[in-house]
């Protein structure tokens, strides 16, 4: 009997171990990037993620609409109240309490690699522990550069836990107006595209490729108003947010109630369910989800929103 057991055991390990492949998750941000625009810009390579993605044109940040408060919602999954970033400044913050996904990821699974790759300096105030770290300023040529060595870490290197942060579509935003209209603007979201392209071409070319599963999100800090933001318009809330990956089914999340609500309008908090946006996906989805994905408890985060994954 006790031989019989063995071979049980010895002949299923296998399929077991098959069936079991490795997870891995790649956060990418576009700064700037309203929902709306980049819903109506040709983006072939971000459409065809879509394919296999839970996505919203009309997510919401449900906060303070300046990077600063955007990337520590969209890294630790609290708002403001909790991570106390309510500036550029990170002044009085309270991010050592709430650890960004990187660092709880790093947590729970100490064998993965985390890495960074950001040309908007202060993101390395919020994901302040990584195992590989490259800045540059987007002023220098940051986001070509960036990108290059980004691609290489993921074509190449275990690559557990990566983010990608690109600024070119902001500082467009900022100079001409964070429009579709605007050359300037529309060609940066093309560029955004194609960055995007590429990093899924070197995620398909590993060579482990077939052995891993991969959870690949997209979003973005706030939207725009005419040349700025960190005000509460619709343009400066709506914002988007892409799950895509091996274990997704396609779905796509927009607001049910068409109210009629322009882009240049205030859209207060309190206004949200009145317009249709209280039912969709917010900043603090994403670390939920990619904790979903990876099968880590969240509870003991506190976090202020929920996954994605099965919605």
């Amino acid at each position: 009997m006790r031989i019989f057991l063995a071979l049980v055991v010895l002949l299923s390990t296998p399929y077991l171990v098959l069936a079991q492949n490795a997870k891995k998750v790649l956060f990418i941000g576009s700064d700037g990037t309203t929902g709306s625009e980049l819903r109506d810009i040709p983006t072939p390579n971000i459409d065809l993620l879509t394919e296999d993605a839970i996505y919203s044109y009309d997510a919401i940040n449900n906060g303070i609409t300046i990077s600063g408060p955007g990337w520590s919602n969209l890294f630790t999954g609290v708002l403001d109240k909790k991570h106390k970033v309510v500036g550029n400044s990170f002044e009085k913050n309270n991010l050592a309490n709430h650890p960004d996904f990187l660092q709880i990821i790093k947590k729970h699974i100490p064998h993965y690699e985390t890495a960074a790759f950001y040309t908007w300096l202060p993101i390395g105030i919020i994901l302040n522990e990584t195992d590989t770290r490259v800045a540059r300023r987007y002023a220098h040529g940051g986001d070509a550069f960036v990108h290059q060595i980004a691609q290489d870490y993921l074509r190449n290197e275990p690559a557990d836990a990566t983010v990608v942060y690109y600024g070119d579509v902001d500082i467009a935003g900022h100079n001409f107006g964070f429009y579709k209209e605007v050359p300037e603007y529309y060609r940066e979201v093309v560029q955004f595209d194609r960055y995007v392209g590429d990093l899924v071409d070197a995620i398909n070319a590993r060579p482990t490729r077939s052995k891993e599963d991969w959870l690949i999100v997209l979003s973005t800090d706030h939207g725009g108003h005419k040349t700025g933001h960190g005000g509460e318009t619709l343009g400066e809330r709506n914002i988007f947010l892409i799950v895509a990956g091996d274990p997704v089914r396609h779905s796509e999340l927009r607001r049910t109630n068409h109210r009629k609500l322009k882009m240049d309008d205030q859209l207060p908090l309190k206004r949200l369910k009145r317009y249709g946006f209280d039912t969709m996906p917010t900043q603090v989805d994403v670390v939920p989800t990619i904790l979903d994905f990876l099968e880590i408890p969240a509870d003991s985060y506190d976090l202020d929103g929920a996954s994605l994954l099965g919605r």
